[in-house]
């Protein structure tokens, strides 16, 4: 069976996304690269397998034959385009762009957005810089990411939840993922931090109990955070999602906010 000119697969063979996508890639080569959900599932965040591989490619190249599905772009940017697995995809940051223009639901585009920075993909900066220079008039998904941006830079669900409450508040953004060295070593890495209170904010999604040595970790954790002289606080799922008040009146009497 033919997957691509020159390349093809047993019949009694499963035709996996990865037989598919090294397939096209190879034939359709320099000429573009993977796009939106193909390359996001290819850089391994995750988000819905496609049904088939789809590709970028320079509005100039838009006469491909019809094997692969591709999208046109006036905007093609080498800085866009990256090799992972040996196979050419662009970035992730480009990807959830594009991701948005084919029409996902804000749910999962949401996700996407968030295992991306998680994973170390991306990072909030760079996506709200390369949207604004892939923005215009009529492009489909903008708009949405816009808005989900607004609530982005933690790495899960949780933690954007925390962000659209203080922002629907009125109440100063914190740095997202703060890394904390020691000799040139990192000794925590931080949910939110607002530096000019010295004061951190943990979010905890862990449900039942820890191990000893957990506790032990944690302890150390915060003990080196708060001799650096940082308050440092946690909010558990409960908080911030059953008892938002609490949460609020919590940060307002640490940042010297009044209601």
């Amino acid at each position: 069976m033919q997957i691509a000119p020159g390349y093809f697969h047993h019949s009694a063979t499963l035709l996996t996304f990865e037989m598919q996508v090294r397939a096209c890639s190879g034939w359709v080569g320099i000429r573009g690269a993977l796009y939106g959900s193909t390359a996001l599932r290819w850089l391994g965040i995750d988000v819905p397998e496609p049904h088939h591989p789809e590709f970028l490619v320079p509005r100039d190249r838009r006469a491909i034959p019809n094997w692969v599905t591709v999208h046109t772009t006036v905007k093609w940017d080498n800085g866009d385009i990256i090799r992972h697995r040996g196979v050419r995809t662009t970035t992730a940051t480009r990807a959830v762009i594009d991701y948005a223009a084919q029409g996902v639901s804000a749910g999962d585009l949401e996700h996407a957005i968030d295992e991306a920075i998680r994973l170390r993909r991306t990072a909030l900066v760079r996506l709200k810089r390369r949207l604004a220079g892939l923005s215009g008039k009529g492009r489909h998904g903008c708009a949405l990411l816009r808005e989900l941006l607004l609530d982005s830079g933690g790495e899960s669900h949780l933690e954007r939840r925390f962000l659209r409450l203080l922002r629907e508040q009125g109440l100063p953004r914190p740095e997202c993922q703060v890394v904390f060295k020691r000799d040139g070593e990192t000794v925590a890495r931080v949910d939110f931090v607002f530096p000019n209170e010295r004061f951190i904010v943990e979010v905890s999604g862990r449900i039942g109990h820890t191990s000893d040595r957990d506790r032990q970790r944690d302890a150390r954790r915060r003990n080196h955070l708060q001799s650096l002289g940082n308050e440092v606080i946690e909010f558990t799922t409960a908080d911030v999602i059953d008892d938002p008040g609490y949460v609020l009146a919590t940060l307002r009497a640490s940042l010297h906010v009044r209601p």
